[in-house]
């Protein structure tokens, strides 16, 4: 008997905690209170309790540790507010959006990474919807991807032609990087000439000491911040690592404006 009421107590609490049902605040503390004492007891009562319902346990526990990561990253961040990573703003470089707006992205990225890939595909979404957002594009190719260099070293070469191609190739090249991966410096080609480079100079320029130090520079700072992954985000110093969803950034838009008030 006392088995079975201990089964029905702990069910109980599984669903008034999942959602499934609800009472009056007292009597449900009365039977929480009451379920833990019998718990400690018989703490195997739990596992037949919940049998049936894993997923919905599996679904509980990781809304909880969301929660708490999520916690966590906002606590890191806040304290980043006082002590930004800073990055260089090279102003003869291309700029998305507002280059003089009060939110600025700088982003470490790899023209050959998925997750790059797929945080362009946000970034698109976030410069829409806040224009007054500056964006600035860095270079930070990871050593398992082989065109990443050659990728980033078109994109330099054209926008020393002409910032808005240079805009233009970067989406190109992120949109299409398993092309580029399988078809390498002919696909890179095709891009260019769909952003409407000048293709002699381009090649010209791939080569010149000029492109591979900037290149090679974005490397180097990307390494001193500590940077060992990408996509890399610093909005106005603050971290946002990874392809975040667009709530995420206007969240730490918020951080920072509300600090100035």
């Amino acid at each position: 008997m006392k088995r079975i009421s201990t089964f029905i107590f702990v069910s109980l609490f599984f669903f008034a905690n999942a959602g499934y049902m609800t009472m009056p605040a007292s009597a449900n503390e009365l039977l929480k209170d009451e379920i833990r004492k019998t718990l400690e007891k018989n703490p195997e009562l739990i596992f037949e309790a919940l049998k049936g319902h894993e997923e919905r346990l599996y679904d509980l526990l990781q809304i909880g540790l969301e929660k708490k990561n999520k916690s966590k990253i906002r606590a890191g961040r806040m304290k980043q507010l006082n002590n930004p990573k800073i990055a260089k703003m090279y102003p003869e470089r291309p700029v998305w959006g507002n280059a003089q707006g009060d939110i600025s992205i700088i982003v470490f990225s790899d023209f050959q990474s998925a997750t790059c890939s797929k945080a362009d595909k946000t970034i698109l979404q976030l410069l829409k919807k806040h224009p007054e957002v500056g964006y600035r594009f860095r270079h930070n190719p990871l050593g398992i991807h082989k065109m990443s260099r050659s990728a980033a070293e078109y994109y330099e070469a054209l926008a020393l032609q002409d910032h808005k191609k240079a805009i233009k190739l970067n989406h190109l090249i992120l949109k299409n990087r398993l092309k580029i991966k399988k078809n390498g410096i002919t696909e890179l080609n095709n891009l260019a000439r769909k952003a409407g480079a000048d293709m002699p100079r381009l090649h010209k320029d791939i080569n010149s000491n000029k492109v591979k130090s900037i290149v090679r520079n974005d490397i180097q700072e990307a390494k001193r911040l500590g940077f060992t992954a990408s996509p890399v985000f610093l909005v106005n110093g603050v971290t946002v690592s990874g392809a975040a969803p667009m709530e995420e950034f206007e969240e730490v838009f918020k951080m920072i404006r509300s600090q100035r008030k």
